[in-house]
């Protein structure tokens, strides 16, 4: 369980599926929006990013309610900056005992 400072909510995005020429596509057009209260949103490392030259990266860590579903493939909007974040890896359940007890998702977004 989380504790009582984790009182911030973040916003799951994902994608709607379309059929474009006769195949499932994902369109981020009109993302289905699902808000998750009781977060701690945690800044990280930010920086250059030399892969592109031109650019920088911002990474956040967020603790979760042990309840949250995240899937790989969404995107996550932040109460403390603008823009959408992409996952950094699969969403990590922490395990304490026999029950998970909050999960962590790491994010990053690239300007530039």
């Amino acid at each position: 369980m989380l504790p009582r400072f984790a009182n911030q909510t973040v916003v799951v995005l994902m994608p709607e599926e379309i059929v474009e020429r006769g195949e499932t596509v994902e369109s981020w057009t009109v993302p289905t929006r699902t808000p998750i209260d009781g977060c701690s949103v945690q800044p990280g490392n930010g920086g250059r990013d030399f892969e592109h030259a031109d650019g920088v990266v911002a990474d956040f860590t967020v603790y979760l309610p042990e309840t949250a579903m995240v899937p790989r493939r969404a995107r996550v909007e932040l109460p403390v900056t603008d823009g959408q974040f992409v996952l950094l890896g699969e969403p990590e359940p922490w395990i304490y005992g026999l029950r998970t007890d909050h999960v962590r998702i790491r994010l990053r977004r690239r300007d530039g």
